[in-house]
């Protein structure tokens, strides 16, 4: 009979592809650098203009399903370390609440005054704001409370990024009540959680969260079924199969528009009034879902169980996992300080096209990012739990100060 399999204490692979999503969402968002006026404006610059195009296409075009991953990581990891607990009642509200907003509130509350100060500098030397527009009282009240993306805004404000860290929260209270309700493994509510998400996201932000999150749940259920039916030496190899051939279809579909040109002649049949314009939303919409419901649980469940199969991976894959929070909250900021010194000195903002300040900016952001998590962000946490949360075990508070954001 095969050995039977348990869960790792840590997936440090699901901390290598975090690390590389926030890396992603960076090079999502250099299309800032192109907007005139430094106002957004959808379909306002010349993608193909954005540094080595051909080779990073896919993340300019498609980087928003990142955070999607994140969300989708959260689920999975916060019904495998706090579900039970919750219900249980072995984890408190207050220590539950406490532990996360300890992660993430520290660098929050820096980047929050850090953009507040940039964009005021922005306004009184070029009389706008870079991008972000809704930099008021009212919204930095949000932004202090974490409730930026609740519903209650105008709008983006200040660091932008941080919405998601805002859905996050959110997704903090949701799950923590139906899991002290212990419907936790009603699987029809999960199933039924994920199509109201997909609902919601066209209304509101908080629909993203939802939708991922839950879905993560079920991903780490069947993980969990899998492990105690002693089946992940028999479906392993099928789905690390099925994950690297739909990684390979979608880089070869992205590349060669094999099914981007059916659809498109499809639609222009069907739907004549509709032009080509609303044809490619059409399709990137249904691209993207089809990522977020295959290939990126997939990819989770199939490292998941690799890890569990082959046992831990040297923990120094953790490293751009632990400094993910920092790259994705510090990226945005960094960014209006580059636009704050070209318009200094004179230099015209084309130098921000340029591909090797595109290097400069990530050789500054990923030492900044790895010294910030280490020396401000983890002792930070460290120092406010110790001070305000009643002790949990030594491995939970470990894991819990590297849960995804």
């Amino acid at each position: 009979m095969a050995q039977q399999l348990t869960n790792p204490p840590h997936f440090y692979t699901l901390d290598a592809i975090r690390g590389v999503a926030a890396i992603i969402v960076v090079l999502y968002h250099w299309q800032l650098f192109y907007y005139a006026g430094d106002i957004y404006v959808q379909g306002g610059y010349e993608k193909t203009q954005l540094p080595w195009y051909p080779y990073l296409a896919v993340f300019y075009t498609n980087g928003m399903v990142a955070v999607d991953l994140f969300f989708l990581l959260s689920g999975f990891i916060f019904f495998w370390l706090y579900s039970n607990k919750i219900f249980t009642e072995k984890t408190s509200f207050r220590n539950f609440m406490g532990y996360r907003l300890t992660r993430l509130y520290p660098i929050h509350i820096v980047t929050l005054l850090f953009v507040g100060f940039l964009q005021w500098i922005m306004l009184r030397n070029s009389g706008h704001f870079f991008i972000i527009q809704y930099n008021d009282g009212y919204h930095f009240l949000l932004n202090l409370l974490m409730m930026q993306n609740w519903g209650f805004e105008k709008g983006a404000s200040f660091n932008g990024p941080s919405w998601s860290v805002s859905v996050e929260v959110f997704l903090y209270v949701l799950f923590f009540i139906i899991c002290r309700l212990g419907m936790q493994r009603k699987i029809w509510l999960l199933i039924l959680l994920i199509p109201l998400g997909a609902l919601l996201q066209y209304y509101t932000l908080l629909g993203k969260g939802v939708y991922s999150f839950f879905y993560g749940a079920l991903i780490y259920y069947l993980y969990t079924w899998l492990l105690q039916h002693n089946k992940v030496n028999t479906y392993l190899p099928a789905i690390t199969i099925v994950t690297l051939v739909l990684w390979v279809f979608l880089f070869v579909e992205y590349k060669f528009s094999y099914i981007q040109s059916t659809w498109l002649h499809t639609m222009k049949e069907v739907l004549p009034d509709k032009d080509e314009k609303f044809a490619l939303s059409t399709y990137g919409v249904f691209r993207n879902l089809f990522f977020r419901t295959t290939v990126s649980p997939l990819t989770i469940l199939a490292l998941a169980l690799w890890e569990t199969k082959k046992g831990m991976i040297h923990k120094n894959w953790a490293a751009l996992g632990n400094c993910s929070y920092a790259i994705y909250l510090l990226h945005f900021p960094l960014q209006i300080i580059f636009v704050l010194i070209t318009d200094s000195f004179g230099i015209s903002r084309q130098v921000l096209h340029s591909p090797y300040v595109m290097l400069l900016f990530f050789l500054i952001l990923l030492p900044v990012s790895y010294f910030t998590y280490y020396y401000f962000e983890f002792p930070a946490q460290q120092l406010l739990r110790r001070k305000f949360l009643k002790k949990e075990t030594s491995h939970l508070n470990i894991i819990d100060a590297k849960l995804p954001i």
